[in-house]
């Protein structure tokens, strides 16, 4: 890719090799990336980071969650999620699901 370039990845499972394309952002051998999908899915209740690299802490990378799934209750569970956030930061408290930005 150029160094002009910029990388969406909205494809299911692993189609570009992670530690290569966080090198390559953060050595500006690409301009950017939107990353849709994630190398490492949660697997208990306990947070998960989505990579190996910390590509959250890059300003030429836009991260968003996968939630093209539909199922009886997705609704009401991301609802609830969502306002059950939105009290925790209220209180003060970490929402569930955050992603440290290390700094």
């Amino acid at each position: 890719m150029k160094p002009t370039a910029f990388l969406v990845n909205g494809a299911r499972g692993e189609v570009d090799e992670e530690a290569a394309l966080y090198q390559a952002l953060a050595n500006g051998g690409i301009a950017g990336a939107t990353l849709e999908v994630w190398y490492r899915y949660p697997t208990s209740a306990e947070p998960t980071a989505p990579a190996t690299q910390p590509f959250h802490q890059l300003d030429n990378v836009i991260m968003t969650p996968h939630v093209s799934g539909w199922t009886e209750g997705m609704l009401d569970a991301r609802a609830k999620l969502i306002a059950d956030n939105v009290a925790r930061i209220a209180r003060g408290d970490r929402p569930l699901n955050a992603i440290d930005s290390g700094t």
